[in-house]
């Protein structure tokens, strides 16, 4: 059975009030939220603006049920919001959401519509808000900038709608099925023990550092490291889907990768040569650890523990390079996507590019669905559907149990695939996944 628009509006109001009562968000559903029958209209009109085109490009935009004067006039991005208010209202339909949508880039504006209560919509202006609210998305340290706890709705693409409390994710409705999309898998506890052992070496190599340095240097904890490796994994994802060409990424962890030297699962086309290049990436995470907590050390508190806020509060050149430099090697490890076959990356890096996966597909029929973070609750789905991309990597993940890909397709949806209690199991991931972190 397909979703429409008018069955989210029991599950956003649902939604809102768990956050209510759990005080996540500050404002009741009465006071923020239309009624059902405003809702349902306002969801439908979106549902058809994701479906049009304008002057032959796609409708994407985001917009904000919320009044001008939640915004100060004299704040602006990348702390703040820009808000235009326009000389006269205009009505909120299709055809006015649709002749708006170029001005409004969907990464850096938003248009303002507010709710009169008397059941009625109009369009009061727009918002500039910058691209930092694409900060948890995107990866890095700099703080994201948090919308107000309102109504907001992406239409995303043809029959895609995200509807959020602020960044808060309440529903994601696409091709006709809810994502639970506020299930963010890369905080699974599978997944943080997929790269435990990389951890563990960063962090020993790191107290062998801090027990020969000269000066006060501060402890950091395994977390911080996670968020290291979450912020790399998110750009890459990022990256190859801004790029709107796909790819694949099959993420082992070990150092060397079984089934490829072989070529029994895995026909590796373009594989680099083993020397100290392809350790960069263990280098830079080792220089980021080093210098936080050498600039964050204390002789008076020999036994700070630096945390991944401190991180982002820190300011300073080298770890503004840095974090270019953790940028720029994950856009080099997507740009290989960009090639046919799949990028291949081990806990330190890439290895190689335009990898083959062989072997027979008919082996697996069906894969399950996952409907939480661990896998644990699910839907088993048939796979003679999907495409070649994503049937070769089922198959790889029933082939290879401790081997995790990643799918990224050419409209910009994302999947995880990884063997998880006796079945190849996914996850879908949206845009949102990462809004509700930091």
């Amino acid at each position: 059975m397909h979703v429409y628009p008018a069955e989210l509006v029991p599950l956003i109001r649902n939604k809102w009030e768990v956050l209510y009562k759990e005080g996540k968000v500050t404002q009741s559903l009465p006071e923020m939220l239309p009624d059902i029958e405003v809702m349902e209209g306002m969801l439908s009109t979106c549902y058809q603006v994701s479906m049009m085109r304008e002057e032959d490009r796609p409708v994407n935009i985001r917009l904000i049920i919320v009044s001008p004067e939640t915004f100060p006039a004299e704040k602006g991005p990348p702390l703040g919001f820009q808000r235009l208010i326009f000389a006269a209202f205009r009505p909120f339909n299709e055809y006015e959401l649709r002749r708006l949508s170029p001005a409004v880039d969907f990464e850096r504006s938003l248009i303002g519509v507010e709710y009169t209560g008397q059941g009625e919509l109009h369009i009061w202006g727009v918002i500039n808000s910058g691209a930092r609210w694409l900060q948890n998305e995107r990866g890095g340290s700099q703080q994201s900038n948090r919308l107000p706890d309102s109504l907001v709705v992406h239409i995303n693409g043809p029959g895609m709608l995200t509807v959020c409390c602020g960044i808060r994710t309440l529903a994601v409705l696409s091709a006709g099925k809810i994502i639970d999309s506020s299930a963010n898998v890369f905080q699974a506890l599978w997944m943080k023990k997929l790269f435990a052992d990389a951890r563990e070496e960063l962090l020993s190599t790191h107290n062998v550092f801090r027990s020969q340095s000269q000066v006060p240097t501060a402890r950091i904890g395994k977390e911080f490291i996670e968020n290291l490796q979450a912020q790399l994994l998110k750009r890459i994802i990022s990256v190859t889907r801004m790029a709107n060409h796909g790819g694949t990424f099959l993420i082992f962890p070990e150092d060397t990768p079984i089934g490829i030297a072989d070529d029994e699962h895995i026909l590796l086309k373009y594989r680099f040569v083993e020397d100290q290049a392809l350790e960069r990436q263990k280098h830079l995470f080792l220089k980021t650890m080093e210098i936080v907590t050498t600039l964050l050390g204390d002789s008076n508190h020999p036994d700070r523990l630096v945390t991944w806020d401190d991180y982002v509060a820190l300011r300073n050149e080298a770890t503004y390079d840095l974090e270019e430099a953790i940028y720029e090697q994950a856009q080099f490890v997507a740009s290989l996507a960009a090639v046919d076959g799949a990028v291949v990356v081990t806990r330190n890096g890439a290895i190689g590019f335009g990898g083959m996966i062989v072997g027979s597909l008919d082996l697996l029929t069906e894969i399950a669905m996952a409907n939480d973070i661990e896998g644990t609750m699910i839907t088993l789905e048939k796979i003679e559907g999907a495409g070649s991309r994503h049937r070769s990597v089922y198959h790889l993940c029933n082939a290879l149990h401790h081997v995790m890909a990643i799918v990224v397709s050419q409209d910009g949806g994302v999947q995880v695939a990884k063997w998880r209690n006796g079945i190849v199991t996914c996850w879908d991931i949206t845009s949102a996944t990462f809004a509700e972190e930091n």
